[in-house]
């Protein structure tokens, strides 16, 4: 069952922003994934949590995990908490 992982974000620093994307992208090489939406959020209805989305797609939970938990990921969320304020969520498909 693939495992999506959603971040909606409000960034005020795009320099330090700049510096946790190279910081993130370092830390999915050689993973299985996809990035399913990017930026450019459109609301539709209602208030969005966050002016930026990124909704990423893995194969299964154990890969979002071995993605999120990381050494070079975990060294990249200070960053992006200095960069901009999130809304970080993982969501697990079952596709039975």
């Amino acid at each position: 069952m693939a495992s999506y992982v959603l971040s909606m974000m409000n960034k005020h620093d795009l320099a330090k922003y700049g510096e946790y994307m190279a910081q993130g992208f370092v830390s999915l090489e050689g993973l299985p994934f996809e990035v399913v939406v990017g930026e450019n959020l459109e609301t539709l209805e209602g208030t969005a949590p966050g002016s930026s989305v990124v909704l990423m797609k893995f194969p299964d939970k154990d890969a979002a995990m071995k993605w999120y938990r990381s050494e070079a990921y975990q060294k990249a969320i200070p960053i992006r908490h200095q960069a901009a304020e999130t809304i970080f969520a993982v969501h697990f498909t079952d596709d039975q």
